[in-house]
């Protein structure tokens, strides 16, 4: 169980541990775009305040032949497209790489089929006049593919990352368990010894009572008082044996007797155990049979099973019902289900009827014996044996359980 437990609690770190990266992977993306945006803006911007005092204007014509000639020749690939635009938006220069031939307003990024471009405009003044426009274009191939070089970089970094994740996630969730598996063994130890402290004591006083009970004459026994001793005491012993079997199953070494069962054999003489008391309470006990079905499991734990199914639908079927048991095979999976026309389960119980001395009716169950046990025996011999157990009921109406068990563990 506790194995488990630290690895659905590794499964969840690590799970969690994915979903802050991935959000962190694509925050760190976005604002390493935008970065990087910053900054060849700022260059851009930089260059234009460089360029505009080298512009000369011919006949009130801007121009940037003079710097050409005298400019540093460096490779363009790596420059801005230069660009001189006249009043009424015509390319009448150009240097550096090519470019788009269109004046664009202001500092904007374009995008076309045919090229990804940032564009930096700025205009150009002839005393307080406007003369031209300054342009300036820069392709963004660099820039998306350092971007897309920065997230195949988080990507291969993110399995080794995971891996080591995992491992200290499996480490720390063992750390973490250890505490509560140390108490919940020596819990599971107190309630094995107390059992055993307690079995004793209860069969000497059932036995001394059931004696007693025969030595009184039977006129006097219809109002005998040890007949209610002999029934509370019969009822605190399966108290102390469903406690003590609980306590046997939270051990691994219990599940140790699983092999394959013929288990409609095994229903059917459970089935026939309780055929007289169902008749002494008029009830109906009807089988519904599929077919032969296999179960690999412990013979005793999965009779155990059955008999509190048809033990929970006698106590709360009423005379004249009817209750059918039946088993099916899956192929991978063997179908057990317990249909009863009892009184039924409100929806807000259906959750927690599995749960230990839980009652869906208080006084009705200790009435009728019920400790609040038996389902939840159930649960734990379906999860020993990793099946399933399903519950549809209707109040008034009646109740089916069914039991999803696997032909091979």
């Amino acid at each position: 169980m506790f194995k488990s437990l630290r690895w659905r609690l590794t499964f969840w770190f690590v799970l969690l541990t994915t979903i802050v990266y991935t959000l962190s992977a694509v925050f760190a993306i976005w604002l390493f775009r935008v970065e990087m945006t910053r900054v060849m803006d700022e260059e851009l911007h930089a260059l234009v305040d460089e360029l505009r005092p080298a512009i000369a204007l011919k006949d009130k014509v801007p121009n940037l032949q003079e710097w050409a000639k005298t400019a540093r020749q460096v490779p363009f690939k790596f420059l801005p497209t230069i660009q001189i635009y006249d009043l009424q938006g015509r390319l009448i220069e150009q240097h550096g790489p090519s470019g788009v031939p269109i004046l664009f307003s202001s500092v904007k990024e374009v995008r076309a089929e045919d090229y990804h471009i940032r564009v930096c405009s700025a205009p150009l003044l002839d005393g307080k006049q406007l003369a031209g426009y300054l342009q300036l274009q820069l392709s963004l191939r660099n820039r998306e593919r350092a971007i897309a070089q920065f997230g195949i970089t988080m990507g291969l970094i993110f399995p080794f990352l995971l891996l080591a994740l995992a491992i200290a996630g499996y480490v720390f969730a063992g750390k973490a368990a250890s505490p509560v598996e140390e108490s919940f063994v020596v819990l599971r130890r107190f309630m094995t010894d107390a059992g055993h402290e307690l079995s004793t004591p209860i069969s000497i006083i059932q036995a001394n009572a059931e004696a007693m009970e025969v030595e009184i004459p039977e006129s006097v026994r219809e109002n005998n008082r040890l007949a209610v001793i002999t029934r509370s005491t019969e009822r605190m012993a399966n108290l102390v044996k469903d406690l003590m079997l609980l306590s046997k199953m939270e051990s691994p070494q219990i599940y140790s007797n699983k092999i394959p069962l013929d288990f409609e054999k095994l229903v059917r003489g459970v089935v026939e155990e309780f055929q007289e008391l169902f008749k002494a309470k008029s009830i109906t006990l009807s089988t519904k049979r599929v077919g032969p079905a296999t179960v690999v499991g412990d013979a005793e734990l999965l009779k155990r099973l059955v008999t509190n199914l048809l033990q929970n639908a006698l106590r709360y079927t009423e005379s004249s019902g009817t209750v059918e048991i039946g088993v099916e095979s899956l192929g991978r999976n063997t179908r057990l289900t317990v249909s009863d026309t009892g009184v039924g389960i409100p929806p807000e119980s259906l959750q927690s009827i599995f749960e230990r001395f839980y009652r869906v009716d208080k006084s009705r169950s200790r009435n009728q014996g019920g400790a609040g046990l038996g389902l939840s025996i159930v649960k734990a011999i379906v999860d020993a044996h990793r099946g399933r157990i399903d519950v549809y009921s209707q109040v008034g109406t009646g109740s089916t359980f069914t039991v999803t068990l696997p032909t091979r563990i």
